[in-house]
C-alpha cells in the first residue's frame, strides 16, 4: 500500500515531492491539471499516470511514447479551462 513516500506513485512523486518523472514539460502539465482539477480528474490523472506504459515496471524507467502522453494531458488541461470558465 503506498503511504506517500518517494517512488510510491508518479502523481504524488510529481506533485508533492517535485521528482521529474515523465520529462519537465509532461511533468508541468501534470501540476498545472493537479492544480486545477476537481478531485474526480485528479482521481483520472493518478490512475492514467499510474498505468501508463513503461519500459519496465519501475516509475524511475522512461515511458514508452511521451508524445502521446502529451496528448492525452493537453486533452486534459483543456478540460480544466473549460471547467474554470464556466460560470
Amino acid at each position: 500500500m503506498p503511504n506517500g513516500k518517494p517512488g510510491d506513485h508518479p502523481l504524488t512523486d510529481i506533485v508533492v515531492h517535485n521528482a521529474t518523472i515523465f520529462g519537465a514539460e509532461i511533468d508541468d502539465k501534470v501540476r498545472q491539471i493537479y492544480s486545477g482539477a476537481s478531485p474526480e480528474l485528479r482521481s483520472h490523472l493518478a490512475a492514467l499516470l499510474y498505468a501508463w506504459p513503461r519500459k519496465n515496471t519501475s516509475f524511475a524507467s522512461p515511458v514508452t511514447d511521451t508524445n502521446e502522453l502529451s496528448y492525452v494531458l493537453d486533452t486534459l488541461l483543456a478540460c480544466v479551462a473549460a471547467q474554470r470558465s464556466q460560470p
